[in-house]
């Protein structure tokens, strides 16, 4: 079957609703909403009602001004027409009842219809609220994970620092252990080199003795070896020069000793400072972990109240949705055209 174009039934608004042919026709526009609020539907019904209070109120004013003229004219012959005036009564009152039970039925379905607007608002209140909880816990969401993100930056700031300054100490106690081990090779090459001058002072001094030996014997023995006793003792007083000579030697090799002794100490201070520095790098490094990790922690509980907000969001949405059915309903219910007509059964969607 070709689709249908039907019409709004609110006068005001008129837009074209299709319609396939299959099911119950719609009336009013499904979705459209006016400025304050309310669906076509419920402005229809506002609209039948007025009218149909100003429709009953107008007729009945007019019909008791004919009765009291007729009644005032047709005093004389009342006898005559007392069955039309009963009749007119009867009538009267009959439409008084009517009247009577209609606007009963109005004023239940008006309240009946604030008492749906009034859930409808509630509800869009606490979608409201909902909505602005959902979005307080986005931006805090978004606060927390900007706010870990800049401690991750700072962390691996940190550790990129601590790496340095950890490489910067192993390479100076490196540095430090190669100067040492030169000290030490160096005060090794001084000790051998003591050792050797110790051993050519021995051998000198050996020398020296087995010269005035010599020179002894020279002297006691001939007279005549005076001359080679003189160069004997000309190379025994050479000998004592070079004696102190390797004296002076060996005094400024140990002074040298001693400079390196205490320049080989010096670098094990440096060694042992670079150590402990490395050693307090690696803790504040470890304090950057632990605080990434609580960061971290944070952002999984701020993710946790996000979902729990959300949840609640879409709870309010259903309850909106349910209150929103039901003053669909509570409005399908109120009575049109005829008062004294009884009202179609909501209309179920």
């Amino acid at each position: 079957m070709d689709a249908q174009v039907r019409h709004c039934g609110y006068r005001e608004c008129g837009r074209e609703l299709p319609y396939d042919g299959r099911g119950r026709p719609p009336e009013y526009c499904p979705d459209r909403r006016w400025p304050d609020g309310k669906t076509c539907r419920q402005l229809a019904a506002a609209e039948r009602a007025a009218e149909r209070a100003a429709g009953l109120e107008v007729p009945l004013e007019t019909f008791r001004t004919a009765g009291e003229r007729l009644a005032s004219v047709a005093a004389p012959l009342a006898r005559q027409l007392t069955d039309l005036i009963d009749a007119i009564a009867a009538v009267r009152d009959g439409a008084l009842r009517r009247i009577a039970h209609a606007e009963q039925a109005a004023t239940a379905a008006n309240e009946r219809a604030q008492a749906a607007e009034a859930d409808a608002a509630a509800a869009e209140r606490a979608r409201a609220a909902a909505q602005q909880e959902r979005q307080a816990a986005l931006a805090e969401r978004d606060r927390a994970l900007t706010e870990a993100a800049e401690a991750q930056r700072r962390a691996r700031h940190l550790q990129r620092d601590a790496e340095e300054q950890t490489a910067r100490a192993w390479r100076q106690v490196a540095e430090a252990d190669h100067a040492r081990g030169a000290a030490e090779a160096a005060a090794a090459a001084a000790e051998r080199a003591l050792a050797d001058e110790v051993q050519r002072r021995q051998a000198l001094e050996a020398q020296v003795r087995e010269l005035q030996e010599q020179r002894d014997t020279a002297h006691a023995a001939i007279q005549d070896l005076r001359d080679r006793l003189t160069a004997a003792e000309r190379r025994a007083e050479t000998a004592e020069e070079t004696i102190e000579q390797v004296r002076a030697a060996l005094a400024t090799q140990q002074a040298e000793t001693a400079t390196r002794t205490a320049e080989r100490d010096a670098e094990r201070a440096r060694a042992e400072r670079a150590a402990t520095a490395c050693a307090d790098l690696t803790a504040e490094r470890d304090a950057a972990r632990a605080e990434v990790s609580r960061l971290t922690s944070e952002v999984e509980q701020l993710r946790h109240h996000l979902a729990r907000a959300e949840a609640a969001a879409a709870a309010a949405d259903k309850r909106y949705e349910r209150a929103e059915m039901r003053l669909e309903r509570l409005i399908a219910a109120l009575p049109t055209g005829n008062p004294a007509a009884t009202p179609p059964p909501p209309e179920v969607r």
